[in-house]
């Protein structure tokens, strides 16, 4: 069976796909929001392929600049521009034999994508620098949490390379949209972070907290919870609301909550937060998010890109 450290019955469905398509040799794309897991998933895939004794290389191409990520993936020879003294191995090469997870994928420029899909179609690429084709052998799953179709319709995203990309698609379901196994994951990674020693538990109180929080962050965002908790929390004590974020609980007051203050922000940090706060508020989606703050789709393309969001 599927062997993958993903607790919870919503994954249950994923997993018997998974135990179909991980033996095989296609290409994968997981879908989902930011912090649902998806870097963990393909891991799994690798593990429990034909390739799992091989490399499983990962590269985020959100994080690269684009004009060296042709580089970090094909690699370069000698004298290919200035600066390269010497060969560079690419990602490609290095996971020959094993697997490829190129995380953000929405994120390739428009150039170097034709050169992603040459590989797709014949396992064959140039180095920068080369005229001569270098042949590896390897499996490619690919991330995202746009929607890689809007992006087609807005010409940021090759449609022949999606189709390549997507002989199966699975999408991770976000956190808020499995309340059941929230109560499952915060023990988990609670007891991890206390150890074996110290078994954790929650009060009634700071259960409820958790379930009627609407988990942005996902997966990750309740991981990085959990490890605050723990060093807040004595051995012995039940975790309590205080344990957690402040703005996990609603306001008391009685008075609306503005949930935000100008007070010794610069506009800078205003925008970021903005753009932040429409982001949440819209579940991710960018093109809400830019009708909310009255911006183009580009406009908040940008910011993203510039504020690392």
């Amino acid at each position: 069976s599927f062997e993958v450290d993903f607790p919870g019955k919503a994954f249950e469905p994923l997993r018997r796909q998974l135990e179909r398509i991980a033996p095989s040799e296609h290409s994968l794309l997981l879908t989902g929001e930011s912090g649902t897991g998806k870097s963990r998933l393909a891991y799994a895939v690798h593990q429990n392929s034909k390739r799992s004794k091989g490399e499983f290389v990962e590269l985020s191409c959100a994080s690269i600049p684009a004009n060296l990520l042709e580089s970090e993936l094909f690699g370069y020879r000698k004298g290919a521009f200035s600066g390269a003294f010497k060969d560079k191995i690419g990602l490609l090469e290095k996971a020959d034999g094993g697997t490829v997870f190129l995380d953000e994928i929405g994120e390739m420029s428009p150039e170097l994508q034709p050169k992603l899909l040459l590989f797709l179609q014949n396992q064959r690429f140039y180095p920068v620098g080369s005229a001569d084709p270098q042949e590896v052998d390897v499996r490619l799953i690919a991330a995202t949490n746009q929607d890689l179709n809007e992006a087609i319709g807005e010409g940021r995203f090759r449609r022949d390379l999606y189709y390549r990309l997507n002989v199966f698609e699975l999408e991770l379901p976000a956190l808020r949209a499995r309340p059941g196994d929230i109560p499952v994951l915060a023990l988990q990674f609670l007891t991890e972070a206390l150890g074996p020693d110290t078994p954790p538990s929650f009060s009634d109180s700071a259960l409820d907290v958790l379930l009627n929080y609407n988990w942005p962050g996902n997966i990750r965002e309740l991981r990085n919870v959990m490890l605050r908790v723990a060093t807040l929390v004595d051995s012995g004590d039940k975790v309590q609301p205080e344990h957690l974020p402040k703005h996990f609980e609603p306001s008391t007051s009685g008075q609306p909550e503005t949930g935000y203050s100008l007070s010794g922000k610069t506009l800078e940090e205003i925008e970021k937060d903005a753009l932040q706060i429409a982001l949440d508020e819209n579940e991710g989606h960018r093109r809400l998010a830019a009708e909310q703050l009255g911006v183009s789709l580009k406009t908040v393309y940008n910011l993203i890109k510039r504020y690392q969001i």
